[in-house]
């Protein structure tokens, strides 16, 4: 899977092939909402993410769809009545989820940055999972890094998730950090009977590291992981501080490595 920070896709002739060259099955798509004071605001319309469905769908390439927090100025939510508005966004986007045949989707990328306590964290996790009977696709919890020390009762969910960014070419730590990632992720899975455990998110922040560090990470990542989880979301395919569009040899180290599988 692919994915972009700001929906940056074009989707021309030109950029499907070269996602296809990747061998991806699916990409991540986020509509975006702004938080300016006691406001969300949609960034672009709902037919800019409607469109994005409908044409990865025809490409073949299943959809991952996130709702997404942003802003300048934002910082973790610490009042309890964001939970509802947000709910509320996303019962909305669970049901268009549904009506275009989404495959996966996540209510809230990250509640564990979006808010600011244990306690708002865990009272979304609890009550986002009653938009099931809204969606009949796969529900994604996806977390910020491994998580909340402890994640709670999330068994209706069907996949965790979690966002592995590196920021530098310190191999070891990396490995042993996706060994601790691994471990809890697949107890949580097996614990709550869940269809499978992936890794939402994989980046490598730009501005602290160059192109070959940036594939040596996607390198290690793949050695260290392959066949210990489910799946796979590399993040960047824009020009913004996570991409990788442009980088080649962490492009090779993507299609080399599923030519091969």
């Amino acid at each position: 899977m692919v994915s972009s920070e700001n929906c940056m896709y074009v989707l021309s002739d030109e950029e499907i092939k070269e996602l296809d060259s990747l061998r991806i099955n699916a990409i991540r798509i986020c509509p975006l909402y702004d938080k300016a004071l006691d406001n969300l605001r949609l960034i672009e319309s709902e037919n800019f993410y409607k469109e994005l469905i409908r044409k990865a769908h025809n490409e073949g390439w299943a959809v991952f769809l996130e709702i997404n927090i942003i802003g300048p100025s934002f910082s973790p939510l610490s009042d309890p009545k964001w939970i509802n508005d947000i709910y509320d966004i996303a019962s909305h986007w669970a049901e268009i989820a549904e009506k275009e045949d989404v495959e996966f989707y996540s209510p809230l990328n990250e509640p564990n940055f979006v808010f600011s306590d244990k306690e708002l964290v865990n009272k979304w996790i609890n009550e986002s999972q009653d938009l099931r009977p809204l969606f009949s696709g796969n529900l994604v919890l996806k977390l910020a890094d491994v998580g909340p020390e402890k994640i709670e009762n999330i068994s209706n969910y069907d996949y965790l998730a979690f966002d592995i960014i590196w920021s530098d070419s310190r191999y070891d730590e990396l490995r042993n950090y996706l060994s601790v990632a691994i471990t809890k992720g697949n107890s949580i899975k097996h614990k709550y009977n869940l269809k499978g455990f992936i890794f939402g998110e994989l980046g490598a922040e730009k501005s602290r590291v160059d192109e070959n560090v940036q594939a040596e990470i996607f390198r290690t990542i793949l050695n260290e992981t392959w066949g210990k989880i489910d799946g796979y979301c590399f993040l960047g395919w824009s020009d913004l501080e996570f991409s990788f569009k442009s980088n080649e040899k962490a492009k090779n180290i993507i299609r080399n490595w599923y030519s091969l599988k």
